[in-house]
Formats: structure tokens, C-alpha cells, sequence
């Protein structure tokens, strides 16, 4: 943490600069280039930062989208197949860890890119910049907002062993889709830095046990570090577009302006 977060904080310094002149900022292509410059550090390789987060959320949406039931358009496996080559290529590894460095690349980018953008519009719907600004509450706001947006809503896993889940027969091996917003009661109230649910529950999104997200902590200091310099300019959203191709819920658009 001490060695990666100078690389996102002076990124975040010049990509949102234009906001003091009163200019827009899309902060889809910001959370991008941050989730490529971390995944970058991470893995220690000399890639483009935005051309990494593009292989990366390329691989996850065409991959997504082969693994989804129904009948599949002639080639959409062979596109997932050139998509993780690409990644593998761009990422210029040994053989024997590029499976592991694609995936954290995958992981680290679509995670970011989806997340990272809406927290900063509901706390713009909101209008949270006064907790955002105050170093005291902000990592409150924080766990709320990751709580509320979810970006990995849900969580595949199989059974290592027979049992129950809420009286339902689980057999070993059977897989399972963990619903992680619900389980963190995303659906029953929006973030409320005056009154958090406690991290127990808040911090279900991001797994929980041996299979709890790695990248958890790093997520929670990527997302304060951009309220922070955000909350200066009080942004409200001025333009949105969902991204339907992506993996992950989130935004193909996002332009925020300084409020008043």
C-alpha cells in the first residue's frame, strides 16, 4: 500500500485538475487509467496503463458473455479466446504465471472500473461531499458506498462439502452464486456514513473467510483517495450511459462538474 498509493494519488492529481477550471471530467477512462497503473505496479510489468485496462475489461465482458446461457452468435468463444491472449500478450509474463497475472489483472480493472464510478454518483445523488471531505467519517462513507454499489454483486463458489443453506440441501460440489449486495443489505437501505451498517455485515461484499477478496483493502483506499479529491469540488453528474458490454455492472459514462 505505502508503495502503490503515490502511483494512483498523483494520477488522480492531474486527471481531475480540469475540474477546478470548471471543466467536465468523464471519470470512467480516470477509473480505468487508476486500475491500470495499480495492476501494472502490482504485477511489476512495463504496460500502457489504459491500454491494460482495456485488454482487461475486454477479456472479462467477452468471457462473461461466452459463459451465458442460450444460444451464442457463431464466434463469440473464439473472441473470448483472442481477448485473454491479448492480455496475456500485453502483460509480457513467463508462461507459468500468466494465468495468475491475467487473472488479477481482470480482477483488479473491472472491479475498479465498475465501482469506482458509481460510488462517486451516488455520493453526488446524495450529496455526501461533507462526510467525503472529512477525514474523520470518509472511510465510513467508504464501506457504505462499496457496500451499496457491490461490484461483484455476485460470488460464484462450489461446495466443499455436503450441508444446508437456510434448510436447503447443498451436496458437495454443487456450485453456488453467493449474492453478495443482498447479503451486505444493499437492497434494504442506500449508504448512511451517520449510521453504517456495522463492517461485519458492510464488508460481505467482498467475500468473507479464506476466499475474502485480497484487493479489499486496497479498493477501500483507491475509493477515499478519489472522494477525497473530489469532495473539494462538490461534483454532481452532468452526462450517463450504462455500459451493457461489460462484465460488471457500471458505467460506459460518467461526466461529473464541479458543483457550487
Amino acid at each position: 500500500m505505502a508503495k502503490l498509493r503515490p502511483v494512483w494519488t498523483a494520477m488522480l492529481r492531474r486527471r481531475l485538475a480540469p475540474l477546478a477550471a470548471g471543466e467536465p471530467v468523464d471519470l470512467v477512462p480516470v477509473a480505468a487509467e487508476l486500475a491500470g497503473v495499480t495492476a501494472a505496479a502490482l504485477l511489476g510489468v512495463d504496460a500502457d496503463p489504459t491500454a491494460l485496462a482495456a485488454a482487461a475489461r475486454r477479456a472479462a465482458a467477452t468471457a462473461a458473455a461466452a459463459q451465458l446461457p442460450g444460444p451464442h452468435p457463431p464466434g463469440r468463444a473464439r473472441a473470448a479466446r483472442r481477448a485473454v491472449a491479448d492480455l496475456t500478450d500485453l502483460l509480457g509474463v513467463p508462461p507459468e504465471t500468466a494465468g495468475l497475472a491475467g487473472m488479477l489483472a481482470v480482477a483488479a480493472v473491472n472491479t475498479t472500473v465498475s465501482g469506482l464510478p458509481r460510488a462517486v454518483a451516488w455520493c453526488a445523488d446524495d450529496r455526501l461531499w461533507d462526510a467525503a471531505a472529512d477525514p474523520a467519517r470518509r472511510d465510513t462513507l467508504v464501506d457504505e458506498l462499496l457496500r451499496v454499489t457491490a461490484p461483484s454483486p455476485l460470488l460464484p463458489r462450489a461446495a466443499a462439502a455436503a450441508g444446508t443453506a437456510a434448510g436447503c440441501p447443498v451436496r458437495a460440489g454443487d456450485r453456488l452464486l453467493l449474492v453478495a449486495r443482498h447479503a451486505a443489505g444493499a437492497h434494504r437501505a442506500g449508504p448512511d456514513p451517520a449510521a453504517p451498517a456495522p463492517p461485519r455485515i458492510a464488508r460481505l461484499v467482498f467475500g468473507a473467510g479464506p476466499h475474502s477478496c485480497p484487493g479489499a483493502r486496497l479498493a477501500r483506499a483507491q475509493l477515499a483517495d478519489t472522494l477525497a479529491a473530489l469532495a473539494p469540488h462538490r461534483p454532481v453528474v452532468a452526462r450517463a450511459r450504462a455500459d451493457g458490454r461489460a462484465a460488471l455492472p457500471g458505467w460506459a459514462r460518467l461526466v461529473i462538474r464541479a458543483g457550487t
